[in-house]
């Protein structure tokens, strides 16, 4: 015996698009999002590596390699104003740091972020 097919209203159809378009909204905000950050981490291990060795290298030197990474990396112009302030009593200190905005234009969401990235090394 053949029975009817039950009518289907469609709703876990609809569950689903709905689950999909929350999934790829969350993927799209995570992806813009990370980049910024990513930027951010990029150049503050730069600038760390760089104030690890800064006793050894002439200041210029270090304001090269910085500002070629920021290039590299992709940031503002503000990024590559770098500070690099040393010590020379013992310990010998380097300090090293920059200020930034990034904007972050998502759709909803106009936001500006100020990173502070630094790194201080004794020797």
């Amino acid at each position: 015996m053949v029975t009817a097919v039950r009518n289907r209203r469609g709703v876990s159809t609809l569950g689903c698009l709905v689950s999909l378009a929350l999934t790829l909204t969350v993927v799209f905000y995570g992806i813009q999002v990370g980049r910024v950050y990513y930027r951010f981490y990029a150049i503050r291990d730069k600038i760390d590596t760089a104030a690890l060795f800064a006793q050894t290298q002439p200041i210029e030197d270090i304001l090269r390699g910085l500002r070629l990474a920021a290039d590299e990396i992709g940031l503002p112009a503000a990024a590559k104003q770098f500070q690099i302030r040393r010590t020379d009593v013992y310990p010998r200190t380097t300090t090293i740091s920059t200020v930034y905005t990034e904007k972050l234009n998502l759709p909803f969401v106009n936001k500006t972020i100020t990173f502070k990235p630094s790194a201080t090394h004794s020797q």
